[in-house]
């Protein structure tokens, strides 16, 4: 009850304020006020349609993998701005031939605010959503990690999430749950291989050899810098190390460095060059009991 009186009067107090606004014109002047009104709001979609559309025809938001969705929902919030301006257009119209408009207002403030109350997280949810797919923060297919949940993005709607991780468990976040997102799909991967080579083999010739082996690689479509091989990069007793890196995309590395590991050993088998020899020493304790 206190929520219609608190509606009726907030409405019936605006009904006032515009009728009190055309109160002392006459019939003419009110015919070119609705007539500046309706101009009015044509020109405030048509500029709203020109500045949209622009956006949605740029480069950059057409490279975008959501392209469709974002299409679909700025098509939305078009509808609906083009709605809520013809509706306060009306509104001031009928004020404008004294036509009251207190009940339009009130039931429409009972209806938003019952909507507002009863479904504000499910307002969160959709509010969020449209945030993420216009600022295209993550698409589907992409790796991601959300709320500590790492997996592949398998849908993205305006009110959920869903996330398939690597145990194949479909997780359902809902938007307004989202705060922090770790896009990794987007991100470049370095990879490094370390490789081990007896003292004395010549790390020059190594080098020369591994580099000569690893040109294929360099034409490679997974590939978007490298592979580079760095040399030697530690010194132990009876063995050096040997690292190289190489940069994909993320999900193209592993089969990549496969091949390369591979290559680096037939290449090693190829030229004898030598690799350390791993020794196991098995080391004898005396039972003390057996003194006894």
């Amino acid at each position: 009850m206190n929520l219609e009186k608190n509606t009726d009067a907030v409405a019936n107090e605006a009904d006032k304020a515009l009728q009190s606004t055309f109160a002392g014109l006459g019939s003419w002047q009110r015919l070119a006020v609705v007539g500046a009104i309706i101009i009015g709001i044509f020109i405030i979609i048509q500029v709203l349609d020109g500045f949209i559309n622009r956006q949605l025809n740029s480069e950059k938001i057409k490279a975008k993998g959501s392209y469709n969705r974002i299409v679909t929902l700025t098509n939305i919030i078009k509808k609906i701005l083009k709605i809520v301006l013809i509706f306060v257009g009306i509104t001031i119209i009928m004020s404008a031939f004294k036509i009251s408009i207190a009940p339009i207002l009130a039931t429409l403030g009972v209806f938003s605010l019952a909507i507002g109350v009863g479904a504000q997280s499910l307002v969160k949810d959709f509010i969020n959503g449209f945030f993420i797919i216009f600022e295209d923060q993550y698409s589907v297919g992409d790796l991601v990690e959300i709320n500590e949940i790492e997996g592949i993005v398998e849908d993205l709607g305006l009110r959920v999430t869903k996330i398939r991780d690597f145990s194949k468990i479909l997780h359902i976040i809902p938007n307004s749950n989202i705060s922090v997102v770790s896009n990794k799909q987007r991100a470049n991967v370095r990879t490094r291989i370390d490789f081990y080579l007896d003292n004395s083999s010549d790390p020059s010739f190594v080098e020369e050899k591994i580099n000569e082996a690893l040109k294929k690689y360099k034409d490679s479509k997974e590939l978007i810098l490298g592979p580079d091989l760095w040399g030697v990069t530690e010194n132990g007793k009876d063995a050096y190390k040997m690292s190289l890196v190489y940069y994909t995309k993320q999900g193209q590395q592993y089969e990549l460095e496969y091949a390369i590991r591979s290559e680096i050993l037939k290449t090693m088998q190829r030229e004898n060059i030598k690799m350390p020899i791993v020794r196991n020493e098995l080391i004898k304790r005396e039972d003390d009991n057996a003194l006894l």
